[in-house]
């Protein structure tokens, strides 16, 4: 494997920049309590009303710790994206 495709693969331990998308309407409010993610809400067409969350977290542990409040708040995952790690 290549340095540079090496590079492009996220590790437990490096920071990344994730988009994590989910149906349903989740306030701006909640930023705080998923790793200081930024929310928006978007309607894609024909679709229902879905919360894209986009940011940097510091590692794998803390996505999935982002993961889970989702889950706890009963909102269910359409994607994640690692957008750019380190």
């Amino acid at each position: 494997m290549s340095e540079a495709h090496a590079s492009a693969v996220p590790s437990m331990t490096d920071p990344g920049v994730y988009r994590i998308r989910v149906k349903g309407r989740l306030e701006s409010r909640w930023s705080g309590r998923v790793g200081g993610l930024s929310i928006a809400t978007e309607t894609p067409k024909g679709g229902s009303v879905e919360s894209v969350l986009v940011g940097p977290l510091p590692d794998q542990a803390a996505l999935s710790g982002v993961l889970s409040t989702l889950y706890d708040l009963r909102l269910p995952l359409v994607s994640v994206e690692c957008l750019e790690s380190e």
